[in-house]
Formats: structure tokens, C-alpha cells, sequence
């Protein structure tokens, strides 16, 4: 169910109904306090603003697990669809458990308000979707810390490709980009610019109630993604789903048709989440945490399919390296400092490593808020005590534990690799560097030792050239010419000798039959794994690979 008009909240109500329009707006009131305090940015959009023209595009779809409401009932308003299945008191033990699921994209102001009013929920869970950094911390009224199983909110890596088919491509500068009305940061557009970045949000909140009911929300950011200048409200960019990548990446479900392929990167969380719990059934407890598993398991699906990539990235890194150095392999051209390693490869070696840093650290976050973190406690597996429904919770677990885990260790190994990688590639600069500096020091010696020379000859030659009165020595001019130019070439030829560079330039000149040769010699190399060549040498090591 959606709603897409903003009434206020007389309109809203009505004559109807005036208690639930007071508290409402006393909710109201309190997102404007939050507001003042600086809990959300100035730039940043949420539900209750009211200074620039927006359309919200706000979907409600609810699951009854067990409850009064177990059956499926139309509503045409989103209003009467809240307020029929949250009308029992809170405050006193219902009579029988209810156990419910609030899945909703996009935050219309007037259906939170009562969404927080049933059950009291702060305005601050609303307003902290809406950025980044903002969390919340939940806790009873003795002060212990109820973690996830009360709130939590994780980041989910998406990319988006700018349209092809633009007539007119959109001018350079600093762009917002949107996910619906939410801002979820800022990314530059430029020549050579495809795709778009960004982080999508989802957010939980748990609301238990007496005899194990209790309700669930989950906030989820719409699919459609625009940018927006930051200069010109009125220029912007619909986006697309990502096509530029190639598509290695492809998850089966057991017991489903090949014909219906998920690629994560592309799949919209919404429509995602809402067919897991159409279609399949959702063995809950007392915790509302549990009612969150499959919402949990798309979140994971996409961030495997995002580590995988970044994994990938980072094995590029490393043949690309190989394969120059290959390529440098047998010349002494390596010498040269114009073949050190630049400092725009090492900014972005730099740059790769500290958003691998920066997704480690979301993905560990996610593991707590997820509980993976957090030995699990109860009955062993064998214990005749539990129930099969308790069985395969924890079951469940385990394995959601163990992938979360897995892709921990591998966003590790990538960081690990990309910093010796780094220390390699500082490493062989500075030798670079340094066998330059003795080179240039090698030159200065001997430029000291041809100038020894030279300028003795230099006053022989002035004496040699003079004219009028002093042109005794213009008879004996040969002798300078006999002495000096072979002395000259003897030079010369010393310091070519002491050159290398010198060396390989001539025999790259004068003998390119030599290249032909080595090129004879090297062609000769076996594919690798992912589609690259190595020397036929290499190839007497071990499979896996030998530096």
C-alpha cells in the first residue's frame, strides 16, 4: 500500500479520530525539537521538511505471523491499514500473541507519526535513517543495553550507471546523490565518469509487548537513484541499474526454476524482501529480531557479491604489476627513473586500500548489529528439550554466522595483500631512486675528472688561437688538434663505457635483431587462471605461483 500526498495533519484527520490528530502532532513537535538540536545535517532531507518541493512515493506492505490480524484484510488507506493492526493497548497483556512485521519504503511524515505514536517509537529512528552517521542506542528502563534485538541500521553497497542514451550529457561539478528523497552523499561528474557509488540504508526497530508478541519495522531506501547539483536544484540525472559490469556473479536458489537468476547488484531490496516473506515462512520467537531473517540474508547476498568484486579488483592490481615487470623482464631499462613507479599509481594503490579499510569496518559493524559477533546461547543442537523450530533457528544462525565470517576474512586478505603490495611497490621505487642517485653521483665524478682535463686544454687552445701579436703558437696549432681530439674521444668513449643506459640505447638502435630475438624467446608463456600469460620459466614452479 502507498501514499504519495503530504495533507497536514488537520486534513489528515479530520473530524475524526481527534486523539490520535493530538498526538500526532506532539510527535510532530518532537521531530522539530531533534531537528533544532542538530541531530541531522541541514543538507540532508527527511520526512518533515517543508522548505523545498518534494514528492514521496511511501509503500506499506505488512506480514502477520501469528496474531488477531492473521488474516489478510485490503485497505485502501495506508491510515486505516495502521491503525487496524496496531489498535491493542500496549500497556496491558493481550490475549493472545501477535507478532507482526512493518515493511516500508520511503517515509511518508504523517503515517511515521503514527507508526511512533503506537509504539512509541522515537522520532529519532526515523531521522537517523535519512543519514549516514546518526545511530541510536536502546536500552530498558534499568539501563541494560537491548542491542539489535531492539534497533539496528546497516549500509548496503550499490552502484548505478549514468544513462547512455542522454542527448546532452549533464554539466561537470558535485551532484548529490538520491536514493528517493534521501541524500546518501556526494560524488563529482566529469569526463570519463560511468558509474555512481553509493550506500543504501536499512533499518530495523523491535517493539515487544507482553506474552512474546511484539511488532517489527523495517525502513528500507527506495530503488530509484537521481543525482542532483549541488549548485542548481533543477539540473538532475535519473540513473540506471548497473549494466557496465560483467556479470560473474549469479546466485541459484535450491528448488527454484534456472530461469529465475538473482544478480545482486542489481536487485531491488524492497521487491526483494517483500517476495522472501510472500513466499516462504518465517519461523519467529520471542525475539522480534528473528522476524528480520530474510531481509538479513539479501543484505548479505549483496554485500557477497560487492566483496567479491573488490576481491577480484585487487587480483587485477597484482597481474597488471606482473605483467609490466614482465614486460621489463631481460632489459636494463628498469634503470631509467622515468620507470619508477608514479605517484598517481601509488595515490590510487593508497586510495583502493582505505575504502577496503572503510567496508571492513561497515561489514564488522554489520556482523554485530547482526549478532554474528555474539556466541550464541541456548540448546545444543542434540538437546531433546528444543523444539524443531529452535533446531533450525540456530542452524540458521550458524550458517549466517559462518558467511559473515567468510567474507570478513576475505576483506581482510585483500587489505593484507593490497599493503605488501604497497611495500613492493615502495620498495622498488626507492631502489629506482637510489641506483639513480648513484648514477647521477657516478656522472659527477666523472664530469670532475673530464673538466680536469678539458680546461688545461681549454688555456692551451686559447694560447693556440691568438692572433696579432700573440699568434707565435698558430705554426704549432696541429699539435693542439693531434693531442686534444684523440684525448677527447678516449674520453668520451670512457665515460659511455661507465653508462648502461648508454649501452642498451646503442644496442636497442644499432641491433634490432636482439629484440626480435628476446621476443621469440618470451612469447612462449601458458595461460593463467583469469585469462593472463606467464613466462614459460615460471612455469617450473609450483601451480599457485612463485614471486
Amino acid at each position: 500500500m502507498s501514499s504519495t500526498e503530504i495533507p497536514d495533519h488537520d486534513t489528515f484527520w479530520g473530524d475524526t479520530n481527534d486523539v490520535m490528530k493530538i498526538q500526532t502532532r506532539a510527535y510532530a513537535h518532537r521531530v522539530s525539537e531533534a531537528l533544532n538540536g542538530g541531530f541531522l545535517l541541514r543538507q540532508y532531507w527527511h520526512p518533515w521538511r517543508q522548505d523545498i518541493p518534494y514528492k514521496i512515493r511511501c509503500t506499506i506492505k505488512v506480514h502477520e505471523f501469528m496474531g488477531d490480524h492473521h488474516g489478510i484484510k485490503v485497505f485502501d488507506d495506508p491510515k486505516e491499514m495502521l491503525l487496524y493492526y496496531e489498535n491493542s493497548s500496549k500497556n496491558e497483556e493481550p490475549k493472545q500473541t501477535n507478532r507482526r512485521l512493518f515493511i516500508v519504503e520511503d517515509l511518508h511524515p504523517r503515517l511515521m507519526e503514527i507508526l511512533g505514536v503506537l509504539l512509541d517509537i522515537p522520532p529519532e529512528f526515523f531521522l537517523a535513517h535519512c543519514e549516514e552517521f546518526p545511530s541510536l542506542s536502546v536500552s530498558n528502563p534499568s539501563g541494560t543495553a537491548l542491542g539489535s534485538s531492539s534497533y539496528w541500521k546497516v549500509p548496503v553497497p550499490r552502484r548505478y550507471d549514468l544513462p547512455r542514451s542522454c542527448c546532452q550529457p549533464p554539466p561537470d561539478g558535485q551532484y548529490y546523490a538520491k536514493l528517493g528523497n534521501f541524500n546518501r552523499g556526494e560524488t563529482p561528474l566529469g569526463k570519463g565518469i560511468q558509474w555512481v557509488g553509493l550506500t543504501s540504508i536499512v533499518s530495523y526497530w523491535g517493539k515487544p509487548y507482553g506474552k512474546d508478541s511484539w511488532t517489527s519495522v523495517v525502513l528500507i531506501d527506495p530503488h530509484r537513484c537521481k543525482l542532483e547539483s549541488k549548485w542548481a536544484p533543477t539540473i538532475s540525472l535519473d540513473l540506471v541499474d548497473c549494466n557496465g559490469l560483467r556479470d560473474i556473479t549469479r546466485e541459484f536458489r535450491l528448488g527454484s526454476s534456472f530461469d529465475k537468476i538473482v544478480q545482486s547488484h542489481k536487485q531491488r531490496i524492497y521487491d526483494a524482501t517483500v517476495d522472501a516473506y510472500d513466499n516462504h515462512k518465517v519461523n519467529t520467537t520471542k525475539d522480534p529480531f528473528s522476524s528480520t531473517i530474510f531481509v538479513r540474508n539479501i543484505v548479505r547476498s549483496i554485500w557477497e557479491e560487492f566483496v567479491y568484486r573488490q576481491i577480484t579488483d585487487v587480483h587485477d592490481v597484482q597481474i597488471n604489476d606482473e605483467q609490466n615487470q614482465y614486460k621489463k623482464r631481460g632489459s636494463k631499462s628498469s634503470r631509467d627513473y622515468h620507470d619508477a613507479p608514479s605517484y598517481e599509481k601509488y595515490h590510487g594503490l593508497m586510495v583502493k586500500r582505505q575504502k577496503i579499510r572503510e567496508k571492513k569496518r561497515d561489514l564488522q559493524n554489520i556482523m554485530w548489529n547482526f549478532q554474528c559477533k555474539i556466541r550464541p546461547e541456548g540448546r545444543k543442537d542434540g538437546s531433546e528439550s528444543a523444539t524443531p523450530e529452535e533446531k533450525e533457528n540456530e542452524v540458521m544462525a550458524q550458517r549466517e554466522h559462518q558467511a559473515w565470517a567468510f567474507l570478513e576474512e576475505r576483506l581482510e586478505a585483500a587489505e593484507t595483500t593490497l599493503g605488501n603490495h604497497l611495500e613492493m611497490f615502495a620498495q622498488r621505487s626507492a631502489l629506482v631512486q637510489a641506483e639513480a642517485a648513484n648514477r647521477m653521483a657516478r656522472s659527477s665524478g666523472q664530469l670532475t675528472k673530464i673538466a680536469t682535463v678539458i680546461v688545461p686544454c681549454s688555456f692551451v687552445a686559447s694560447i693556440f688561437s691568438m692572433g696579432g701579436k700573440f699568434e707565435a703558437g698558430e705554426s704549432l696549432f696541429f699539435v693542439y688538434w693531434t693531442i686534444s681530439v684523440p684525448m677527447t674521444l678516449v674520453l668520451l668513449a670512457w665515460v659511455l663505457a661507465k653508462d648502461e643506459d648508454s649501452i642498451d640505447f646503442f644496442k636497442q638502435t644499432l641491433s634490432p635483431f636482439l629484440r626480435k630475438r628476446d621476443q621469440t624467446q618470451g612469447g612462449n608463456g601458458t595461460r593463467r587462471r583469469w585469462g593472463w600469460f606467464k613466462a614459460g620459466s615460471r612455469e617450473k614452479g609450483h601451480e599457485s605461483g612463485t614471486p
